[in-house]
């Protein structure tokens, strides 16, 4: 079997003209998809791509990266998601790590130019043998591992069909990239039929089916948003993918979409509901709302249930472990958001430095069990043994979130135990930050924390001591690190010091930042 390949064309024999996808206003249906993925699954053996060999996608939310991700999985290979955003620094360690051998990638995104930084860094990696450019406005290559979008598509013609990849246990759907604390990115091993079970078990809590339409503002590349999305598609539903959050359209698409399912922050909510005549736009199709990434008020939650009438699912979650624990109005209504509790289908465990459950009103690591526990961190057994632990001959994953065990058998988030800052939409690990900020010549020590923001939540603080006291200014680690990392990654402040307070040569955090925590 290959559950969600089998799912996805089952709805393409029974409903090919329905919608599957809709992204920046172009859509595809089922039988669109069936057939899309057949042809580019033959233009992929054609490459020599078969089971198991790794294909990058460095693409931004498209419907190429769409039919690309699952057209290898119908033959069994394994996607690399990559964020677009990711500059020469980040790509060099991602194309050392996952060994793809085809890479897909677009010309540019927002103010990254993706194809000279491929260009630039491609002669490093003898892995990769073909970078596919999605783009047709981009032609001027100058080398043979390049070819057009359209030359790949054609590569396929005449082919005899391969079936579909027969998936077991053990069979790695992708890997997906997140950045790593340590600086050094890590991939997660995601399990296919795992993930496949966690995605339909919370599509069934939720009581999903073929009439839902789905709008999210995620990312594809990210796993969060990918497998948000799937929750609709495997039940034969449609998914909105937003080019970004703008109030009066997303409110607008809601009415004329009759979109059934949302996800918001907290932050995003009060945007919203700050809409002068909010209240006359028509969002009585909506019957879930989604919140994560940030605590959210009982203020907020009460405004959508009782006056809008919208089921609030508040959720801690993890590209590690798909769905964790929920707060649901439904069930829940009557305690606070930031109380959590077990899925049907997960188990919760409170532990403490020795792995060892607390007791009930103390603090510790929170550690779940889905099926969709990654198998492990490729190639980083130091990070698996010390994350992806056996209980009951389960896989349960530490999350790194800080929880207190309370008398109900809920949890209550209390923070992170990672150095983790919350800026926008996206997680940023305060040690990678540092380890490209010290690739500045200019820079001796930093030190990366993060402050409050109205807007964006978080932002990112570097406390910079500089080589022989010379002045480091935003402006010019925004030239040079352009191109060279995630733009979202620059600090936002810069702080000079001539020292950083330090015990046994390590900085203290605790003299010169706020707390920082994710949620």
């Amino acid at each position: 079997m290959n559950k969600f390949i089998d799912s996805l064309y089952k709805y393409a024999e029974e409903k090919p003209t329905s919608t599957l996808i809709t992204i920046d206003g172009i859509s595809i249906t089922y039988g669109e998809f069936k057939e899309y993925t057949e042809k580019i699954s033959m233009s992929l053996n054609t490459l020599g791509i078969s089971e198991n060999k790794k294909v990058g996608l460095i693409i931004p939310n498209s419907l190429q990266w769409y039919k690309i991700f699952w057209s290898a999985i119908r033959i069994g290979a394994q996607p690399v998601p990559v964020d677009p955003q990711s500059g020469e620094l980040e790509l060099n360690r991602l194309l050392d790590i996952t060994d793809m051998e085809v890479c897909f990638i677009a010309c540019k995104y927002r103010n990254n130019n993706i194809l000279n930084t491929v260009k630039s860094i491609i002669e490093k990696h003898s892995n990769i043998k073909h970078i596919i450019v999605i783009d047709s406005i981009c032609t001027d290559f100058d080398t043979p591992k390049f070819m057009t979008y359209e030359k790949f598509v054609g590569l396929g013609e005449g082919k005899t069909l391969s079936q579909v990849y027969n998936v077991d246990d053990e069979h790695v759907m992708s890997l997906a990239c997140t950045s790593g604390s340590t600086g050094n990115p890590k991939i997660l091993s995601v399990p296919y039929n795992g993930f496949y079970d966690a995605i339909k078990d919370i599509s069934d809590y939720l009581e999903f089916d073929s009439f839902d339409t789905m709008m999210i503002g995620m990312p594809l590349y990210h796993q969060g948003g990918f497998g948000m999305g799937m929750q609709v598609v495997v039940k034969g539903g449609n998914v909105i993918y937003q080019p970004q959050f703008e109030p009066m359209e997303f409110l607008k698409t809601v009415a004329q979409k009759k979109v059934t399912v949302i996800q918001l922050t907290s932050t995003l909510a009060k945007i919203l509901l700050s809409v002068p005549d909010f209240y006359s736009y028509d969002m009585s199709s909506v019957k879930v709302c989604y919140f994560a990434g940030e605590v959210l008020p009982k203020e907020i939650a009460k405004i959508f249930v009782e006056k809008l009438n919208i089921r609030v699912i508040n959720v801690i979650g993890s590209s590690e472990t798909a769905t964790m624990v929920v707060w649901d109005s439904e069930n829940d209504y009557d305690t606070d958001p930031s109380d959590f509790r077990e899925l049907p289908f997960t188990k919760v465990r409170v532990l403490d430095e020795n792995d060892n459950e607390v007791d009930t009103g103390t603090a510790g690591e929170l550690c779940i069990y889905t099926s969709a526990v990654i198998f492990n961190y490729y190639k980083n057994d130091y990070e698996s043994a010390a994350k992806v632990i056996n209980f009951d001959n389960k896989r349960w994953f530490k999350t790194g979130d800080l929880v207190e065990k309370l008398n109900d058998g809920r949890i209550r988030f209390v923070g992170r135990s990672k150095r983790i800052i919350k800026r926008g939409a996206n997680l940023v690990h305060a040690e990678e930050v540092e380890s490209f900020l010290l690739s500045y010549p200019k820079i001796q020590a930093v030190a990366v924390t993060a402050e409050d923001h109205p807007i964006i939540g978080q932002q990112i603080v570097a406390y910079i001591q500089s080589v022989g006291g010379q002045n480091v200014t935003r402006g010019e680690l925004a030239r040079y690190f352009d191109g060279k990392m995630s733009a979202y990654k620059l600090p936002d402040k810069i702080i000079l010091t001539e020292d950083l307070p330090k015990d046994i040569g390590k900085i203290q955090f605790k003299y010169i930042r706020h707390d920082i925590c994710v949620f």
